[in-house]
């Protein structure tokens, strides 16, 4: 649902009113039950404090806290670097309270990057997030197309004077 609220650019209510809207069941009951008294508490309702709401009613404290160690040790491994970067903003919404600042967000995302990505970020310096994961998969791209060039993989064909046949130029 997030993605099409962006995609048509929601206001806070709106999100609430179509989340609603969409829900069914038990959960329809919940939210009937439940939205007088999360008005009540707080009377400009923004969709976290609905989502937070939704989340603690359906996901128990010890499904959080897994969820939250899962997140804690999110690591590249072998995996590109988009790869990690959807695995850790799959459980970002897990994250503790202080990493949700966005140097925070970023910071943590690097740590569990490759050292061969990371140590190159350091020197950076502080950055947001997005830039942290640019920078990662372009250092990771350049490392690529080096290993490449390194292995042979990357050598380009070519025509020589005694043959109409491509062969490999180093």
């Amino acid at each position: 649902m997030e993605k099409i609220f962006t995609m048509i650019d929601c206001t806070e209510d709106c999100k609430i009113r179509c989340a609603a809207y969409m829900l069914k069941g038990e959960a329809d009951a919940w939210w009937r039950s439940t939205k007088p008294n999360l008005v009540i508490t707080h009377p400009n309702l923004t969709w976290e404090q609905f989502k937070e709401a939704f989340f603690e009613n359906y996901f128990s404290e010890s499904y959080h806290e897994r969820k939250a160690a899962e997140f804690m040790d999110v690591t590249q491994g072998s995996k590109s670097v988009l790869e990690c970067q959807q695995k850790f903003e799959e459980l970002f919404h897990f994250a503790p309270i202080h990493l949700k600042d966005d140097v925070e967000k970023g910071k943590r995302f690097e740590k569990g990057l490759r050292p061969g990505i990371s140590s190159i970020l350091v020197s950076h310096g502080p950055q947001t997030y997005a830039e942290i994961v640019q920078v990662a998969k372009s250092i990771e791209d350049r490392q690529r197309d080096f290993y490449l060039a390194q292995s042979g993989h990357g050598k380009r064909a070519a025509i020589t004077p005694f043959s109409r046949e491509p062969s490999k130029v180093p």
